[in-house]
């Protein structure tokens, strides 16, 4: 009689740990975007496309997970929205490298650089953040600020990288291929930002 009623007791699922496991591919996925953009071998863009299934598969089990757990430890609907976000910031990074990838500029850019290396550093405090949700404090909205002070500065380097094209004289060919890749790489810094946002505007509740 006691294991049967045992079996029915939604088992403690460590949600936490499966956003824990996202925030690392999403850090190691950006890094390997810099490593594309600096050698953009069809291995290298390999490895992206694998680590963004990778996360696909922790995020398609977290989902099951929570639509069947009775008790969760922030707001259900919180937790889907976090998780939803982490799934655009690494499908934002991989759509990066694939338009790298097809287009095969002719030169590179140092602003891309630039911006890639702005995303890694948007990432890294996102991890930080993810380690403080079963434990939020006022650090942990410290921390937002830091990823929406990075969003700004990525669109004021993207202003100024499309200004730069279109006032080189280059060709008009190259010029669209650079301009849609920054365009594409400030658009996932943005996403870091909405992850941010919407991790502090799910635990600011409990604070």
């Amino acid at each position: 009689m006691k294991k049967g009623i045992l079996s029915i007791i939604p088992k403690n699922i460590d949600f936490f740990g499966y956003l824990k496991n996202c925030v690392e591919i999403m850090e190691t996925i950006s890094k390997e975007l810099l490593n594309f953009i600096d050698n953009p071998t069809e291995e290298n863009f390999n490895k992206i496309r694998e680590l963004e299934h990778k996360a696909d598969e922790i995020i398609h089990e977290y989902r099951y997970k929570l639509n069947e757990s009775f008790i969760t430890p922030l707001d259900r609907e919180d937790l889907h929205q976090i998780i939803m976000k982490m799934d655009d910031v690494i499908d934002f990074i991989k759509s990066s490298a694939e338009k790298y990838f097809l287009y095969k500029p002719n030169s590179k850019n140092e602003y891309i650089y630039q911006m890639v290396n702005l995303l890694i550093q948007a990432v890294e405090y996102l991890k930080l953040i993810v380690n403080l949700l079963n434990k939020p404090n006022q650090e942990l909205l410290k921390l937002v600020n830091k990823v929406c002070e990075i969003e700004r500065e990525c669109d004021i380097i993207n202003r100024k990288a499309i200004a730069e094209l279109f006032n080189n004289g280059q060709n008009v060919l190259e010029v669209i291929k650079q301009k849609e890749i920054l365009s594409q790489v400030e658009e996932t810094v943005d996403r870091t930002q909405l992850l941010a946002i919407t991790i502090e505007n799910s635990v600011y509740k409990h604070i």
